[in-house]
């Protein structure tokens, strides 16, 4: 392999590297679009389910998560007049400010304000970390069972 092509390698792997790190950065803005004035941007705010919900469910995401923003949703029909949802646009710089004080950084449900549980799975304790989008580090079945974790634990105070 020649010098030149190991100094490629090397520099396209930093490239890849950055990129990487960069995606879901605390200071991440957002993209020029969402902000230009007259833009046909489509948000994807939503709120939706009883105010008093013993659990609130808020997904912080910047749009094009169809799946994971559905699912969601999904929530206030399969856990009726328990579950509040909300969904947050950080394209909005009120979105992003909420995300950021919020203490996230990246694409994330938060159960009743943390997205870190301790599930049982097959009889063993796991630690599911909701962020990112559905089936990438947490499943749909993941999202359910820390509800209902949730719910249990509500029952018991």
């Amino acid at each position: 392999m020649a010098i030149g092509s190991k100094r490629w390698f090397g520099l396209s792997g930093l490239v890849v590297l950055a990129l990487f790190a960069g995606a879901c950065g605390k200071q991440a803005q957002p993209p020029a679009a969402a902000a230009a004035p007259g833009s046909d941007t489509q948000y994807c705010d939503f709120k939706g389910g009883p105010e008093n919900a013993v659990v609130k469910v808020v997904a912080y995401y910047p749009g094009g998560h169809e799946e994971t923003l559905a699912l969601v949703k999904s929530l206030m029909e399969t856990f009726p007049g328990q579950v509040s949802t909300e969904i947050v646009d950080w394209r909005r710089p009120e979105g992003l400010k909420r995300r950021d004080d919020d203490g996230f950084s990246c694409g994330t449900v938060a159960i009743n304000g943390k997205n870190a549980f301790d599930l049982t799975e097959d009889g063993k304790q796991v630690k599911v970390l909701f962020v990112r989008r559905v089936d990438g580090e947490w499943t749909a079945e993941d999202l359910l069972a820390a509800v209902k974790q949730e719910l249990a634990a509500a029952q018991q105070n």
